[in-house]
């Protein structure tokens, strides 16, 4: 535990660092930005690249992916143009998970006071030589998924912007529906100041008008549907996941996750649970206890269990190239 703690004041001193950096325009020598956020990576990304004279500044370059390593460290070498410093920016190369170059390595302490160089990752591992390297010399900041507080707090900003407001169980129902992905959150933000045209204050009944429904949302729906008997109806909620270009191998993962939290739910039920005591071991909140607890009454254990091995069989079909990985979910939801 007392590591956990550790590690959340660490991310929140690495944030800080960065925006400090950024408003001070004093900046290191590298930076390494990763982590599931992609909002985040997208929004410092941005606010950097601006302090470089914007994206199409003689100071800034920005590489992707693949890159030729002597046209990477020719750039860095290259002095800025009638200003302090260069940015350049490498996203998604994998050096930082995978193996780096020896040469890039071997170059970085060396690289001119003038430039700074930022790599944007999804994953990186700490044993890795280069990111030991960007750790020691500049700032390496995890951006994680955030928090329900961090999120209300970023979203509420949000509303305010556009003269809106919310009351704080209207934002954790929000919260509730549109997931922790801050691009989704935002979207459904814009949706709603559109919708409330001069009207203020932001109700339940305006989320229910305006809100795509989230997989999550989705795959608790189907279920109901299968609980009901209802295929047909379970089989209408996959195709529209499909239509909005959900992955099958995401839904099957959270049929997967579902069945994991009616079985909890269902021994909640027969050990006599109440909602709030019930949200506490499946790690929810009371209203998605009670639903789950719902749902978990039409369904025996043994049930519950089988669909859940069914889901792991047709997993492992898919990743043996068995079945396709939309089939899988189609026999699970006529089985």
């Amino acid at each position: 535990m007392a590591e956990r703690g550790s590690g959340k004041k660490k991310d929140r001193q690495q944030y800080l660092l960065l925006n400090q950096d950024l408003k001070a325009q004093s900046y290191r020598p590298f930076y390494l930005l990763y982590g599931e956020e992609s909002y985040l990576k997208t929004s410092y990304k941005k606010s950097f690249r601006k302090a470089f004279g914007g994206k199409d500044g003689m100071n800034y370059s920005y590489f992707e992916g693949n890159v030729e390593l002597d046209e990477l460290l020719s750039v860095l070498e290259t002095l800025p143009f009638l200003a302090e410093g260069r940015l350049v920016i490498l996203e998604d190369s994998g050096f930082c998970r995978h193996s780096a170059p020896e040469r890039l390595c071997a170059y970085l302490p060396k690289m001119p006071k003038s430039s700074h160089l930022m790599l944007i990752e999804k994953e990186v591992d700490k044993r890795n030589r280069l990111y030991k390297l960007l750790d020691q010399g500049g700032l390496c900041c995890e951006l994680a998924e955030q928090d329900e507080r961090a999120l209300s707090a970023w979203a509420a900003r949000i509303l305010k912007k556009e003269g809106k407001r919310i009351r704080p169980a209207t934002m954790a129902l929000l919260l509730e529906r549109t997931g922790k992905s801050m691009e989704h959150i935002l979207t459904e933000l814009q949706k709603l100041s559109a919708y409330l045209g001069e009207r203020e204050l932001v109700e339940e009944e305006d989320l229910d008008a305006i809100l795509s429904q989230n997989a999550e949302d989705r795959v608790f729906e189907m279920l109901s549907e299968l609980g009901r008997g209802n295929r047909a109806g379970a089989l209408c909620c996959y195709r529209e996941l499909l239509a909005r270009e959900e992955a099958p191998m995401k839904i099957l993962a959270l049929f997967r996750r579902s069945f994991n939290q009616l079985l909890l739910a269902r021994e909640c039920v027969e050990k006599g649970k109440n909602e709030r005591e019930s949200a506490g071991i499946l790690g929810v909140k009371p209203y998605i206890a009670g639903k789950l607890m719902a749902q978990a009454r039409h369904s025996t254990t043994q049930d519950l269990k089988e669909r859940l091995a069914r889901c792991l069989r047709y997993d492992a079909a898919i990743k043996s190239g068995k079945l396709s990985d939309r089939m899988a979910v189609e026999l699970l939801l006529l089985s």
